[in-house]
């Protein structure tokens, strides 16, 4: 029987460990908070709003999620696209680059939508340290300031 010694136990079982993070598929617990109408509509568009949508990294290890700065827009602002009505907006980092986002920390977004909808489908590109990427898909629901106990008076 062939004895190994322990530095070889060690470099053999650093390796395993470092295969398994690797290789781990990239499932992120992303939580994605419903908006609440402030009644603010957006400039040039007629007929939509602005929501503010949080995204919160409700996992163990650090996220990259896209950039805030500026807000997003659905492809069709309560609109046809091909003949289909849109309700979603995509969320991705393609022009806009990302930001480190802690666990328990968060991002708000600010997405502009047609004010027909009281729902929409939001969808965002989340990626980890390894460059791994995945999209993550949940249906807000517009909730109305007198429902969440939101003063809306001005001050």
């Amino acid at each position: 029987m062939k004895r190994f010694r322990i530095s070889t136990l060690l470099i053999f079982t650093a390796l395993c460990a470092g295969a398994f993070v690797v290789l781990r598929p990239f499932d992120p617990p992303v939580r994605i908070y419903d908006p609440m109408d402030l009644e603010r509509y957006h400039g040039y568009y007629r007929g939509a709003k602005i929501y503010e949508v949080s995204v919160v990294n409700a996992g163990g290890h650090a996220i990259w999620l896209p950039d805030n700065s500026e807000p997003f827009a659905s492809s069709a602002i309560g609109g046809f696209v091909g003949g289909v009505k849109t309700d979603w907006v995509f969320v991705g980092a393609k022009d806009r680059g990302v930001k480190l986002v802690q666990p328990g920390e968060g991002l708000v977004y600010q997405i502009c939508m047609s004010e027909a909808y009281t729902d929409f489908e939001v969808v965002i590109e989340v990626q980890d340290w390894r460059g791994r990427s995945k999209r993550i898909e949940d249906r807000v629901y517009v909730l109305k300031a007198s429902e969440a106990g939101v003063s809306t008076a001005s001050y």
